[in-house]
């Protein structure tokens, strides 16, 4: 079984080999936060040191530049989202599709590549900007901030208006429409 779970950390792993090392003390402390019988604790319990993993999740501004002569850069080299509106992946292959598609509109990649990223630019950022509040959100240890976020998660659950408004930005504002053309 694979488990994870996200907390604020003070103190990321200073070298590289250190982030394979268990962390049981981040562990514990992010452990400390839930009542004993969550099942949280049983699952922390059979983890074994060596299957312990501290991984670094850090926000990343936009790069200014995608492209350069003949090189292009698509998801997370160019707009790195943070997990916690699940869009990672899927921009990546939006950005696959459409710059597939700017390729085959264009006739030269110069044209492609500023078409592609005048187009994925401003929905990358406000995805990576929703994802990057979303964090301070979940991380927040302020009690106002808590609760307001379980109204936000409440409404999305419920289908009310702040779904819709997400549903609008991710799907109904997906730039990508030929997408079948591309399809095996």
């Amino acid at each position: 079984m694979i488990w994870a779970n996200t907390y604020s950390s003070e103190n990321a792993p200073p070298k590289r080999e250190d982030w394979n090392e268990g962390n049981r003390k981040e562990l514990s402390a992010m452990l400390s936060k839930f009542p004993e019988c969550h099942p949280i604790h049983e699952l922390a319990k059979k983890t074994k040191e060596g299957d312990l993993l501290h991984f670094g999740l850090y926000y990343r501004h936009h790069k200014k530049t995608w492209s350069n002569d003949r090189i292009v850069l698509l998801g997370d080299a160019c707009h790195a989202t943070l997990p916690y509106v699940g869009q990672g992946a899927n921009q990546a292959i939006e950005d696959a599709i459409y710059l597939a598609d700017c390729l085959d509109t264009h006739g030269d990649h110069v044209a492609a590549y500023e078409d592609y990223y005048k187009m994925r630019f401003p929905r990358t950022k406000r995805i990576v900007q929703i994802a990057g509040l979303m964090h301070k959100l979940y991380h927040s240890d302020n009690w106002f901030v808590n609760r307001a976020l379980d109204v936000l998660l409440r409404n999305v659950l419920r289908g009310g208006a702040i779904l819709k408004q997400m549903e609008k930005e991710i799907i109904n504002e997906c730039p990508v429409k030929n997408y079948k053309q591309y399809a095996p």
